[in-house]
């Protein structure tokens, strides 16, 4: 092992407590632009555009009801195919009134505003989230040598280097995606291995595709099993923040193990014995 998980965590601890509210803040910063972030936005839009119209639905159906007279409901008015019909007529008819050229279905229509929000979602991360990403790790990296590391190191990034931050950050994105295709095995081993892609951007962002991810692949070489090991250690913590609806995750849990990370990349570019001397 070319590191040892006691001193990273020790380290991390020390470093958290010396700046303990702006690692919170950063840390929640980095929460909201990972991967999960986007596809949550994509899901919401879905799931709100499906719930918008299936409530629509249900308060015209109540109006129709209180409305009849003596009380006499006609059921086969009421049946769900009749609804679903009735529905699917009246909203072509709006959005042809509004789109003239407009000759799909209620569900084209879905389709469409799915696949431009996917874009938007896409557009978003690639380049904004992506480049805030190794903002906050540029932070993270300044803050073990830093008392106050000021928060202008997120947004660092949409300066100079900025086209060829976005560039890598996607084709590390890319290529994991790809590698996943495979079986998820391989897209995980090279998620490991593109693991220390945004601190070298952070640190270097005037180096090329090829030499970052050729760093990366030797930064991580022999060490991907034991940083996977490294992320298990975590798991009671994890358990626990679930426990406390994600509370704990938010003051302690991610913080603590974003900076564990920091220091990992740190102890793997300088050496385990050279890291173990300057603690």
């Amino acid at each position: 092992m070319n590191f040892n998980r006691i001193s990273l965590k020790t380290k991390a601890k020390r470093i958290l407590r010396n700046n303990w509210g702006w690692a919170i803040l950063v840390t929640i910063i980095l929460t909201l632009v990972t991967p999960t972030a986007a596809i949550s936005y994509v899901s919401n839009q879905a799931r709100n555009l499906i719930n918008t119209d299936m409530n629509t639905q249900i308060v015209q159906n109540d109006q129709d009801i209180d409305t009849g007279i003596d009380n006499q409901i006609d059921l086969y008015r009421y049946r769900p195919d009749i609804i679903l019909k009735r529905y699917k007529e009246e909203v072509d008819t709006m959005v042809r009134s509004v789109i003239p050229w407009y000759m799909g279905s209620t569900w084209a229509l879905f389709i469409m505003a799915l696949m431009i929000s996917f874009f938007v979602a896409f557009a978003l991360k690639v380049f904004v989230l992506n480049p805030i990403h190794v903002g906050c790790m540029k932070w993270y990296l300044r803050n073990r040598t830093e008392s106050k590391p000021k928060m202008r190191a997120v947004v660092e990034t949409f300066g100079k280097g900025y086209i060829r931050i976005v560039a890598i950050m996607f084709l590390r994105d890319l290529f994991t995606f790809l590698w996943t295709l495979l079986l998820i095995v391989p897209g995980i081993i090279k998620s490991y291995e593109y693991k220390m892609i945004p601190y070298l951007l952070a640190e270097n962002p005037e180096l090329t595709v090829s030499e970052i991810f050729g760093m990366t692949k030797k930064i991580m070489d022999g060490n991907k099993m034991d940083t996977f090991v490294l992320d298990l250690s975590f798991l009671p913590w994890i358990l626990l923040s679930a426990m406390t609806c994600g509370i704990l995750s938010v003051v302690y849990v991610a913080p603590y193990i974003a900076l564990t990370n920091t220091e990992l990349y740190v102890c793997l570019c300088q050496g385990k014995d050279q890291y173990e001397m300057s603690n």
